[in-house]
């Protein structure tokens, strides 16, 4: 199984030969070439979900929006039809008020911030979690408050049904950082990080080339034991890359 994380970066046409038109092409070529079962994307506009949904049809895209609308970025998670079935969704405001749609943090910035929480059957009967996130890219307070809503969450999901999951996005923390230190300290979860051999992530087009890593992709402390392929999608062709974030693929027997 394959599992991916991506940051699409939301900007349609403000980045030169690197705006979301000009990427387009490669982004699906690159999904078609590996195949994965789920896509966690971060940074989901109107625009570019549409044009993902159009092209690949042979997955469900499920996508809630931040706002208190429902409308404006969000997170999309693309789930492949063959291989995995959508059994539960839900979507949680990172907030002392989860539940109130466009809620935040006292000491987040003006954008509110989401985690989809997403059960899934794979083709082979095993049950599974994924958890989809972007934190603030303000302040690390706020992404310290983000990170231990979900872990909250996650808890207590499991102590309704102790399945494996996943915990992936742009946490928009380094690893030195106090968010990727809860991380790796709980105990309600345990969380094991995936792609840590990883070491830069967000390269700005090309422009930073070492030691820059915002985006992760975690496990429950059973899964994370088995063997386990991690690679960044590093793609660029004449200067155009799949985004200003290297996606993360992981790939395991599951």
């Amino acid at each position: 199984m394959k599992i991916v994380t991506f940051n699409l970066r939301c900007a349609w046409d403000g980045d030169g030969i690197n705006s979301f038109p000009h990427r387009a092409g490669s982004i699906l070529n690159k999904i078609k070439k590996e195949s994965p079962e789920v896509i966690c994307f971060q940074e989901g506009i109107e625009k570019n979900v549409a044009f993902l949904r159009n092209a690949l049809p042979e997955y469900h895209i499920v996508f809630n929006q931040r706002n208190n609308d429902y409308r404006g970025e969000g997170i999309a998670t693309a789930l492949k039809k063959d291989s995995v079935e959508l059994l539960g969704l839900d979507s949680f405001w990172l907030s002392p008020t989860p539940q109130i749609p466009g809620t935040r943090f006292e000491e987040q910035s003006v954008c509110p911030r989401i985690c989809q929480c997403i059960l899934l059957r794979h083709a082979n009967g095993k049950m599974f979690r994924v958890y989809n996130t972007h934190l603030d890219h303000k302040g690390e307070q706020a992404r310290v408050l983000g990170i231990q809503a979900v872990l909250q969450r996650m808890q207590a999901d499991l102590e309704i049904l102790d399945v494996p999951f996943f915990l992936m996005g742009d946490f928009n923390a380094t690893p030195d950082e106090e968010t990727i230190r809860i991380c790796s300290e709980s105990t309600s979860p345990v969380v094991k990080e995936l792609t840590e051999p990883i070491t830069l992530t967000f390269h700005n087009y090309g422009r930073i080339t070492e030691n820059y890593k915002i985006d992760y992709i975690y496990a429950d402390a059973a899964t994370a034991q088995l063997p386990i392929a991690v690679a960044p999608w590093d793609d660029a062709t004449d200067g155009i890359y799949l985004s200003d974030h290297y996606p993360l693929q992981i790939e395991l027997s599951f």
